[in-house]
């Protein structure tokens, strides 16, 4: 029969934590990475090095010195260390625990256990946030500004990890800081930045990867930050670009920079636009517009009025439904944006020089 455990997030905490630090001891050594988002210093605090080259590049352009830090991350991985990741009171609890404390007999996720986003169930607080995703997890301390990030090996961390490393963790963290996380691309001018917001498949990464070849500047092509107060601004978090392997021949000034070229029958392309365009990365722009790519299939890219209501829907379902914890407070956020910047509809057209003009176009009326 399963038996009655009663939540206590803290003390799971701390049960991980002592995890980590007992991998850092198997490891022999401890390697540091710091980057600087906003205003604030994330030190990742590795066991070892096995997770560093997977999860540092999409951030290196952030890199920062030796400041203290204001959000240390501590990372792991049970492969290169030996160390197991703790058996979990809620499996316990209902009554379904293999050897590793992880999984059913099946070697699936019990979702009962889970929201569909990964939230676990009972153990995620005001104070205390934690997510389980593919064979890793994701916890974060908001009182003592302390998380942790465990995966089980390195070799299998998934494509989208590489892409968007620590996304729950940071999620969570700069939310409280008055920055919060969106499903968008964002580039621009030095004037300020559109974000292109939209569904899978609705041309965000095509434009904005096609806008580098024009000489405008790149903020993110699928996650950015947004901050309202006290105007909109876009930051820049992670330097990747995921394109499908059926659209590479849209981006050839990007082909050479594939950073998983044997893999492009199961998985998008990815790179790391930091290494082939760095002068054309920045951190930070004024938000001036909200734009909502579509595919037409006719030659000529054109420019449409598009409601606040659109943009909305476009923003908050895609977002809501990749980042864990988020409800209320980001459709709160996200409705104070498309209220404060205009948005509209970029209708792309086959003829892709055209797709930088017309976004420069939208920026000079804005400004």
């Amino acid at each position: 029969m399963p038996r009655t455990v009663r939540p206590d997030p803290v003390a799971f905490f701390d049960t991980v934590l002592d995890r980590f630090r007992r991998a850092e001891a198997a490891a022999h050594a401890t390697v540091t990475r710091s980057f600087r988002i906003d205003r604030h210093t994330v030190r990742l605090r590795f066991a070892g090095s096995a997770l560093v080259s997977p999860l540092t590049p999409a951030l290196e352009h952030l890199a920062a010195g030796d400041a203290a830090p204001d959000l240390t991350v501590c990372i792991w991985d049970s492969n290169s260390t030996g160390i197991a990741w703790p058996s979990m009171p809620w499996f316990q609890a209902a009554g379904h625990v293999d050897s590793d404390g992880h999984v059913d007999s099946d070697g699936r996720r019990i979702d009962n256990l889970y929201t569909p986003r990964g939230d676990v169930r009972g153990y995620c607080t005001s104070r205390i946030a934690m997510h389980v995703g593919d064979a890793l997890f994701s916890l974060l301390d908001l009182e003592r500004n302390l998380a942790i990030y465990w995966c089980r090996d390195a070799a299998t961390l998934p494509l989208w990890e590489r892409g968007a490393p620590l996304r729950s963790i940071l999620h969570w963290w700069l939310r409280a800081r008055g920055l919060q996380l969106v499903h968008a691309g964002a580039i621009g001018t030095p004037a300020g930045a559109v974000l292109l917001a939209g569904k899978g498949g609705s041309g965000k990464s095509t434009t904005a990867l096609t806008a580098l070849r024009s000489g405008l500047l790149y903020l993110s092509d699928d996650y950015s930050l947004i901050q309202l107060d006290p105007a909109p601004v876009v930051h820049s978090l992670y330097n990747t670009a995921k394109v499908r392997p059926d659209n590479l021949e849209r981006v050839p000034h990007l082909r050479d920079a594939v950073v998983n070229p044997g893999s492009l029958d199961a998985e998008k392309a990815l790179f790391f636009v930091r290494q082939s365009f760095p002068d054309r990365i920045v951190a930070r722009l004024p938000l001036r517009a909200i734009l909502l790519p579509r595919v037409t299939g006719l030659r000529d890219t054109t420019v449409a009025p598009a409601s606040s209501r659109e943009s909305l829907a476009a923003l908050s379902l895609s977002t809501l439904h990749q980042l864990a914890g988020s409800g209320r407070e980001l459709l709160q956020t996200i409705g104070r944006l498309v209220e404060a910047v205009p948005t509209h509809h970029l209708n792309l057209g086959t003829d892709l020089a055209q797709i930088p003009v017309a976004i420069t176009r939208v920026l000079e009326t804005a400004g």
